[in-house]
């Protein structure tokens, strides 16, 4: 009789880390996540630390994942995951940067989103021919396989008391008749607009008031809305109760009562997200009155996590939240950060 022939190699001694990997590529944080509990040997290779940090930095747009992970404490690219998607941390890139303040952030409908404002150096707010505004900037982020489309036409401002804001260039101020060609380029010209895509400035050019959004692909909008009798930044905000942010996916709708789709009858779902603003004694904690007409950021280190984007070694390098801002904003500059 011959040798006996030795037992088949399992599936788990033909794949290679490197295949692993590979494979790992394809599937989303979620379907890896269910992947860690099959058993010990999946729980391994789905915890690589090559998986989770291309996670990361897809994601987030990271340019020093590993420093992060240190000044976070995390033991791996995992937990470094993890931890970002719980403190919801914007993803860095043109008008993204670790110096923005949020003022308001939600998560529904498998999309993050998050309000910032277009920062002037005397933080008083804009005019144009008369009429005061304030421009928001709202990141808006995928974070499901399937495309999401946000249309810009369809975004709201909610304030407090039950109006609705007036955005330049939606709704009433589309729509109504115009003075003259100078105010239909105004109106056209401020009406919302895709500043950035993953990080990168979006020529004026090839700007939309559509955007479809792969997984972790994220846009940044200006949405220039009028706020008669406010005369600095703070005055909008403590106004302002949330920013609704219409969006639709291809597919069923998952839950009848939150959602659009039986007044459409079409093959996507509708949602709402609706991003509320922190609480005004929030707001106040972040500005200082210099004089009756002038304020400033003012210089809060001890700052809610709901506002900080910022990571750790953020704080300690780069912070424009420490330090005296009086001399930095006594130009009165009108441009706008």
């Amino acid at each position: 009789m011959g040798a006996p022939s030795s037992p088949p190699a399992s599936a788990a001694d033909l794949m290679t880390d490197d295949l692993v990997h590979y494979v790992a590529g394809f599937l989303s944080p979620s379907d890896l996540m269910a992947a860690l509990q099959v058993n010990s040997w999946w729980s391994a290779m789905c915890a690589s630390d090559v998986i989770w940090r291309r996670l990361c930095v897809t994601r987030w747009l990271l340019p020093r994942p590993e420093r992060l992970q240190r000044s976070t404490g995390s033991s791996s690219f995992l937990e470094l995951y993890l931890y970002l998607d719980r403190v919801r941390y914007l993803p860095r890139g043109k008008y993204t940067t670790k110096h923005q303040i949020v003022w308001g952030r939600g998560r529904d409908e498998g999309a993050d989103v998050w309000m910032t404002v277009a920062h002037s150096s005397n933080c008083q707010i804009l005019s144009t021919a008369g009429t005061p505004y304030i421009q928001l900037r709202v990141v808006v982020q995928n974070l499901r396989p399937r495309p999401l489309t946000v249309e810009l036409q369809e975004l709201e401002v909610r304030m407090k008391g039950g109006s609705e804001g007036a955005i330049f260039g939606v709704g009433p101020l589309a729509n109504r008749p115009m003075g003259g060609d100078a105010d239909a380029a105004r109106t056209k010209r401020l009406a919302p607009v895709v500043l950035a895509m993953n990080g990168v400035d979006v020529p004026a050019s090839l700007t939309s008031q559509r955007i479809e959004l792969k997984m972790f692909d994220f846009a940044v909008l200006a949405v220039n809305v009028v706020c008669n009798g406010c005369e600095f930044e703070p005055d909008f905000l403590e106004a302002c109760s949330a920013l609704w942010v219409p969006i639709r996916r291809m597919g069923r709708c998952t839950s009848l009562s939150t959602c659009r789709c039986g007044l459409i009858p079409d093959c996507y779902h509708r949602g709402i997200i609706r991003v509320p603003v922190v609480d005004e004694s929030m707001i106040w904690r972040h500005y200082d009155l210099v004089s009756n007409r002038f304020m400033v950021r003012s210089a809060s280190i001890g700052v809610m996590p709901v506002l900080d984007t910022r990571s750790i070694e953020d704080v300690d390098q780069f912070s424009n939240l420490s330090g005296s801002p009086v001399s930095h904003f006594s130009k009165r500059k009108r441009s706008i950060s």
